[in-house]
């Protein structure tokens, strides 16, 4: 039996964050995992997907282009090749991570690992045999799976895992789920030229995030051609001839919706199912593993971390996560604090958030003063054709320090960094307003917002 300081259940960015920094506080360190090293971001989620959303804007760059002149002819997508190109990004990150491991000296094993005891582990190696570790501590970052819906003919419909797999685009799609997948898939293909409906039981879409913004993202996504469905319940998914019918219910009116593709994009359960965890007492809270903010569970020497403890499903948060419980692993203090963590959602136009919603403010009964800007008015933005959206902050009206920022615009999940960095020192927008910033750049737009802060 192979003895380990930490042993890490889950090779996604919960795990490779983890296992690396084990090894960098001195500890031997061995990570366990049944499929591709990277998880759901790497392979199926945003990094997959913000390389098909790259080459869709640049389609749409190209067609705009002809207002300035440049004549570039048709523009003809070869989806297969395309698809082909976004696997090779894929691989190479992959590779990257299996280097990156290789040279923080962790084990790799193929496998599925379970708990047998708090601080043993078993692993089905992919041969079929089976491999016993004892460990002084153990991470769980098992990551999570796509949710589907529990209607008739269900399985006539796939995740955005499946769909992202298409080696075809699909002429018709009808997309369950608005949230950040559900539209950052509707606008992949809409760019392409396929009819694309979203069906979203919320009033509206991205229901989580500032109200305002959902709406301007759906209006903007209307007028490329995307029907969106809010308050409305999918009843059933019928197959016929080729073509499936989508029936839905909104407001008490049934809708039928025919597509080649129907798309389950509702968002993510956490996974740890075969991994013993009941058997030795681990606490599951609302079906995920109930962790502390030093990513402990209630057994001592266990650690969370990523989707499956089910605290905000982002890979930058399991990255943070992951590090945590390796650092405390290893005898150290470490707390994630979930205050300031940046969101983008590639959308065109982009989506960045940080920090608190003007809903969540009335809610929390929060006294906010609030800003907006919008790129219509900022000299970059026009350049680029890209002058809609607008910037809006919400920050103390006393102090001044920024509480929230929500852009939706260009580039606007690069820009969002320049709030979260200031939130992160308790800045303020004086402090925003202060800092000088080049000219012509996008970035300015946060100056201005910032500037009219004072004026609003």
């Amino acid at each position: 039996m192979k003895k380990r300081d930490v042993f890490v259940i889950g090779g996604g960015a919960g795990g490779y964050s983890a296992a690396p920094r084990v090894n960098m506080l001195g500890g031997n360190v061995t990570l366990v995992e049944k499929d591709k090293l990277g998880g759901i971001c790497m392979n199926w989620g945003c990094i997959p997907m913000q390389f098909l959303l790259r080459n869709a804007m640049l389609v749409q760059i190209l067609k705009e282009v002809k207002e300035d002149g440049i004549n570039v002819g048709g523009v003809d997508v070869d989806y297969s090749r395309l698809i082909t190109a976004k696997n090779k990004i894929v691989e190479s990150t992959d590779h990257h991570i299996l280097d990156t491991l290789k040279a923080n000296n962790v084990e790799i094993v193929r496998g599925h690992g379970r708990l047998i005891s708090p601080h043993r582990v078993e692993v089905e190696l992919d041969d079929g045999s089976r491999e016993v570790f004892s460990a002084q501590k153990v991470i769980l970052a098992t990551g999570s799976v796509p949710k589907k819906l529990s209607i008739r003919g269900a399985e006539g419909g796939i995740t955005v895992k499946e769909a992202l797999h298409l080696t075809s685009a699909p002429k018709r799609a009808v997309i369950i789920g608005g949230g950040v997948i559900g539209l950052e898939l509707a606008t992949f293909w809409a760019s392409l030229g396929c009819a694309v409906s979203v069906v979203e039981l919320m009033p509206r879409v991205i229901p989580d995030e500032d109200h305002e913004i959902a709406s301007f993202i759906e209006q903007a996504l209307s007028q490329r051609g995307v029907q969106i469905y809010t308050e409305a319940e999918v009843e059933r998914i019928e197959d016929g001839n080729g073509v499936k019918a989508v029936t839905i219910s909104k407001k008490g009116e049934k809708h039928k919706l025919e597509a080649e593709i129907v798309v389950f994009a509702i968002g993510q359960s956490p996974y740890f199912d075969g991994l013993g965890l009941e058997d030795i007492g681990i606490k599951i809270r609302e079906g995920r593993i109930q962790t502390n903010n030093r990513m402990e569970t209630n057994i001592e020497g266990i650690y969370g971390a990523g989707d499956a403890t089910g605290e905000m499903m982002l890979a930058n948060v399991a990255t943070v996560q992951g590090s945590v419980a390796a650092e405390n692993a290893m005898g150290r203090d470490s707390t994630v604090d979930y205050r300031v963590v940046p969101r983008g959602i590639r959308t065109m136009p982009e989506i960045g958030v940080v920090g608190i919603t003007e809903q969540e403010a009335k809610e929390k009964e929060l006294k906010v003063k609030i800003s907006k800007y919008p790129f219509a008015k900022n000299p970059k933005a026009l350049m680029l054709r890209e002058g809609s959206g607008f910037i809006k902050v919400l920050a103390d009206p006393a102090s001044g320090e920024v509480l929230g920022v929500h852009i939706v615009g260009p580039q606007a999940t690069e820009l969002i960094h320049e709030a979260a960095l200031a939130m992160q020192m308790r800045g303020t927008v004086q402090d925003i307003e202060a800092t000088i910033h080049s000219h012509p750049c996008l970035h300015e737009a946060m100056q201005r917002v910032a500037k009219q802060f004072f004026f609003s």
